[in-house]
This record gives structure tokens, sequence and C-alpha cells, in this order.
């Protein structure tokens, strides 16, 4: 309860700063990851919430959500989307409901979203929403909730958007621009077949996580071999047993390890790893971590991450000799657009494979070399968003990923998975 007080009081400090003209809170906006500062404030709530059963509250974190980095105060943050997870647990009065907190992310944007299935707010009020001193439904509400989120995303470059039908609840969106992730952030794991890789941690819960994820990608089968330890001495005597084995191994180290001194970094130097380690531990934020990991070249994975960084196993030689080479891929769902491509591909000799979804694509991805360039429109329909494709089908292995779209390329310039966004001309066209 000690943060929840610390979070009405600041709030309050803070209006009356603005009231006064002296400004807000001092920190500065900085690359955050989202997920990190979402998942506490959400585990918090639960607690706080947790005696009144008509009440549920969810997460949706899942793959789709990992890695969004954005450019915000933590601490401002974490207080508006307490105050917006409030506003929504209060929308329910005396009755009952289910809260979800969302990430995900849309043309270049990252999306926080708090959803109610509360009654609703009429038109005529919901128009007026996120001014200062608007409120709804709450005996002598002051409204700072909401006018703090939309001037907090607003001085972030984002903006708040609540949409509502009444007797079917309201969700409060944060948009904020998408910041390019720091250097030390792991944007995916890449295995390889004939290659081993090493988890170190003293938590068997871990083990279990990573295990289960490899089993989903048959990492076995595939050829990785996969190595469990729990202690120091378990991995000096394995990289040491096969030296020639440990220079190709990727290896997962936890940070600290109970009951021993060394840590997952002293491990790293001691045995000259380097650049083969993620670290993978929530200390990731701290400065002596970081240091240690620029020192080394290693990187770092936030340890609530584990269950939803994107891995691949990448194809055998053998394997990728049997995929058919193209010079492009196209996944647009529009038909005149596909047309111009095969016709110019048709007229200048090229390797072309239209699809109109993604879908079809992915159904056919496994027979198509990994080096091939694949096109992906923005927006192709339905509501489905090219950017999520793109990325999908990046971690698949494609690394020659482009969007194809009439938008701006600067819109999508944060995303780091693409080679390049070009119009809806084929790209050999002049």
């Amino acid at each position: 309860m000690g943060r929840i007080r610390d979070i009405a009081n600041n709030l309050l400090d803070q209006h009356r700063a603005q009231a006064s003209g002296t400004g807000g809170a001092s920190e500065a906006a900085s690359p955050q990851l989202l997920s990190s500062l979402i998942d506490p404030v959400v585990s918090e709530k639960r607690l706080q919430f947790r005696s009144q059963s008509r009440v549920e509250m969810e997460l949706r974190l899942d793959a789709s959500s990992y890695g969004h980095f954005a450019a915000v105060q933590a601490v401002e943050f974490k207080r508006l989307l307490s105050n917006l997870v409030n506003n929504a647990v209060e929308a329910f009065g005396e009755g009952s409901g289910t809260v979800s907190v969302g990430l995900s992310s849309r043309d270049g944007c990252v999306l926080v979203s708090v959803h109610d299935n509360g009654k609703g707010i009429p038109p005529e009020v919901l128009a007026k929403l996120g001014r200062r001193g608007e409120t709804h439904g709450k005996g002598g509400g002051s409204g700072l909730g909401l006018y703090h989120a939309r001037t907090s995303a607003e001085s972030w470059g984002g903006s708040l958007e609540i949409t509502s039908e009444v007797g079917k609840g309201t969700t409060t969106t944060v948009l904020l621009p998408l910041t390019p992730a720091p250097e030390w952030f792991v944007p995916e794991l890449r295995l390889s077949p004939g290659k081993a890789l090493v988890i170190l941690d003293d938590d068997a819960s871990i083990h279990q996580v990573w295990q289960g994820r490899l089993d989903a990608l048959n990492a076995d089968e595939r050829g990785v071999e996969v190595i469990h330890v729990s202690t120091p001495e378990e991995i000096r005597t394995w990289v040491k047993s096969d030296p020639a084995k440990a220079r190709e191994a990727l290896f997962l180290f936890d940070y600290e390890l109970r009951g021993y001194r060394e840590t997952g970094l002293s491990l790293a130097t001691e045995l000259a790893l380097g650049e083969r380690v993620v670290l993978v531990t929530s200390r990731y934020e701290e400065a002596e971590v970081l240091a240690g990991c620029r020192r080394l070249k290693a990187r770092l994975l936030p340890k609530g991450l584990a269950g939803s960084v994107p891995m691949h196993v990448e194809a055998a030689a053998a394997e990728t000799s049997e995929r058919e080479r193209l010079d492009a891929v196209l996944i647009d769902d529009d038909a005149l657009t596909r047309m111009l491509w095969e016709n110019d591909a048709s007229d200048l000799g090229k390797r072309l494979r239209t699809f109109s979804t993604a879908g079809e694509f992915l159904k056919e991805a496994g027979g198509i070399d990994r080096a091939t360039a694949v096109y992906v429109d923005a927006n192709l329909g339905e509501g489905v968003e090219g950017v999520e494709e793109s990325r999908r089908i990046h971690e698949m292995g494609f690394g020659e990923v482009y969007l194809a779209t009439g938008h701006e390329p600067g819109r999508f310039a944060q995303l780091k998975h693409l080679r390049g966004v070009i119009g809806k001309d084929p790209p050999w066209s002049a």
C-alpha cells in the first residue's frame, strides 16, 4: 500500500506544481521497456483489489508485445497506468467485471490499452474526458487521472484515446512513438543445428521455461544440443571439457547465483565467453550490470521475457539447399498491385511469388529460401497490420524483409527488423 499512497501523493504534488507554474516531475524521459513497467503495476493492482473477488485483472503480454520501447518517464508512466486501472475498476460500481491491460504496436506506435467491460460512458460525456476537472461516474472525482494521462502522453510525443459504448465498456489507449531498442537488448535468439545452447540458472523453473520453448521448436530433433547447468563448477567443467564446442555455443547465464560468490558476468569473464553470452536477469537496468555487459560485449535479456523472446532454429545446410530461390515475394491484399508486380517480373525474367495474405505466405514459407526479399504491404486489410506480419516473417529467419507502402518511409524508421521501405512499384522498376 505504500507505493499506492506514493502514487496518490506524487500526483497531488504534480497537480500543485502545475497549478503554481513550477512544472511536474524532474525525471527525464528515456527509452523504457514498456512490458517491464506494465507487469509490476498490474501485479500491484491485483494485490490491491484482491479483496474484491468480483474484479478480475488480465495482463495481455504475448510474443507480439515483445521488445517495445518508448521514451517515457518511468515513474510517471507507472502512475499513469495505475490511475487508468483504478478508473476501469471504478466503472463497475458495486457490480463485477474484468479489467484487461494490453500492449501492442501499430504504424510505428506502441499502444498501451486498459479495457473494462463495465457500464460504458455516454457520448456527450466521453467527448469531454481528459480535460482538467472533467470526470464521470465518481462522486467527488477531480478528473486529474485522465488529465494526467493525456498531458503525460502528449509530453512524450503521443496521445490518449478513449472509446466507449454504453452497456459494453470502455477502452483507454495511450499511444506512444516506438523508440529503437538499446544496444544491449536481445531482439531474438537464433539457434544453430550442430551447436550447443548452454543454460546456467539456479532456478529450476527457469530451466523448465526454456526447455518448454525448445521442445516447441523441436530443437533437439533439429540438431541443437541443449545443456542445463545450475552451478559455477558445472559450467567450468563443461567449457573446459570441449573448448571447440564452447567456442561455437550460445550461453544463457543468470546473473545472480544463490549461494555462490560468482555471477554470470564473472564466469563469462573467467571463461572468456564474451559476446556469446546473453545475461538473463531481472537486474538488467543496474549500472554495474550494464557496464559489465558492455565491457564483455555480452547482451542482456530481462528474465521476465524468457517466455516471449522470439526463438528460431536456423535451417540445416541440407534443408536450405532444397528451398526455392526467388528474387522476391510480395504480400499484398490488392489484386491490381499483385498483377502489376507479376507482369513486371515476367517481362524482366524475375522469379516472383505473390500472396494476398500473410497466412497464405506462411503456409508456403518453409519451402522458400530465407535469403529471398519479402515485401509486405503495410495494411493488409481486415485490420491486419503489415508491420506485425513483417516482424513474424523476420522471426522465421527471413533477413530481407521490406514494407511496400504508400506511407512515408520515416514513419517506420524505428523498426530495426526491416531492411527498408519502398513504394508500391516493384523494386526492380526504374
